[in-house]
């Protein structure tokens, strides 16, 4: 087959279901993996598609745009609550914990009203409000300069408040990770405080909906070594899971 035809043939299936493992293409387009991976590497180059771990996704230009507050509340709900379900088994009373801002862990911040002694801390105006209102634990908050339309604190007091914080564990989210490139951010005014928190807390747990790992964001906030564990929904690919596994991420599905 010639090569634009397989091109055009590889658009066709990420036209249609946006994403496609290489297998799948290679069963298309009847070529070799080799060549598969020849077209994607030359597809992606000129901007066609984006390439990823075991296969392609259609480039979309909104791939690196954050989405708003309220699109992230309202993604993937039910799975951030196991997600949450599943991190609150590794808090013990009377601990000190960091609760990054993120959407799931705002649904951990609704869990804790069962604990009882902890030192809840936290840079999200959501996590605070409903650790002073809804439990009885104490609540030290991260101040600093608020990002406008994502309610929490980031810069340089909201750094130098956490850099005299020692904590149990963290609770950390991000907006993407990747078995090669780690994990990464959409914007890099919150990076530092994600790494003071990992590196002040004995253990760093990542949690995050199973779509953070089929994206990719611009800014890098560490390697993989950092997490002790990571949580995420049973809806992850069994591919990328091996994948994660491989590059010796304590990963659990829930």
């Amino acid at each position: 087959m010639l090569r634009a035809k397989r091109q055009d043939l590889i658009l066709q299936v990420l036209q249609e279901k946006g994403i496609a493992t290489t297998e799948e293409l290679m069963e298309k387009t009847e070529a070799s993996k080799a060549t598969v991976h020849r077209d994607i590497s030359e597809m992606a180059s000129e901007g066609s598609l984006e390439k990823i771990r075991g296969g392609a996704r259609l480039f979309s230009a909104e791939a690196n745009i954050e989405p708003t507050l309220t699109e992230r509340a309202a993604q993937n709900t039910e799975e951030k609550k196991r997600i949450a379900q599943a991190a609150a088994a590794y808090i013990r009373d009377g601990e000190r914990i960091i609760l990054d801002s993120g959407t799931t862990t705002y649904e951990l911040a609704r869990l804790l009203n069962r604990f009882s002694g902890l030192t809840v801390i936290t840079n999200d105006l959501r996590i605070a409000l409903e650790v002073a209102t809804r439990t009885r634990n104490k609540l030290f908050f991260i101040g600093g300069t608020i990002r406008d339309g994502f309610c929490y604190s980031y810069g340089y007091h909201a750094e130098a408040m956490l850099r005299g914080i020692s904590a149990n564990k963290i609770f950390l989210s991000v907006d993407a990770i990747d078995p090669e490139h780690g994990i990464m951010n959409y914007i890099m005014e919150d990076i530092n405080l994600k790494t003071i928190g990992m590196d002040n807390a004995a253990e760093a747990f990542l949690l995050c909906d199973h779509s953070k790992f089929e994206t990719q964001a611009l800014f890098s906030v560490g390697m993989l070594d950092k997490i002790t564990r990571a949580i995420t929904g049973w809806e992850l690919p069994g591919e990328t899971r091996e994948a994660f596994v491989e590059a010796g991420v304590d990963l659990i599905c829930v």
